[in-house]
């Protein structure tokens, strides 16, 4: 089972944190868990921990407008190769 996420999650999961405020809470709280929500198989079993699990939480999620922003480059970098071994932030600073 690939942790990879699937283009049709990857749309999905920047869709919700870019307009679904109850998706954002959900994510915030337990990324697995909404992750799951959006079917990544992966996420919803405990015991995978490699790869993006690794890393895994967010404390301050970026806004959706930079979200929406920043939309291209964040699709690319989910969707590429290397994106288990490169953790991307969706969060922004606490300035």
């Amino acid at each position: 089972m690939s942790n990879q996420l699937s283009e049709e999650t990857v749309d999905a999961l920047l869709d919700k944190l870019a307009s679904d405020d109850d998706f954002r809470d959900s994510f915030q709280k337990n990324p697995r868990r909404a992750l799951a929500s959006l079917g990544h198989g992966p996420s919803a079993d405990a015991k995978v921990e490699s790869g993006a699990w690794s890393c895994m939480t967010v404390s301050r999620l970026a806004s959706k407008d930079s979200i929406k922003a920043s939309r291209d480059t964040l699709r690319k970098q989910l969707l590429s190769a290397q994106a288990a071994a490169h953790p991307i932030s969706l969060e922004t600073s606490r300035s």
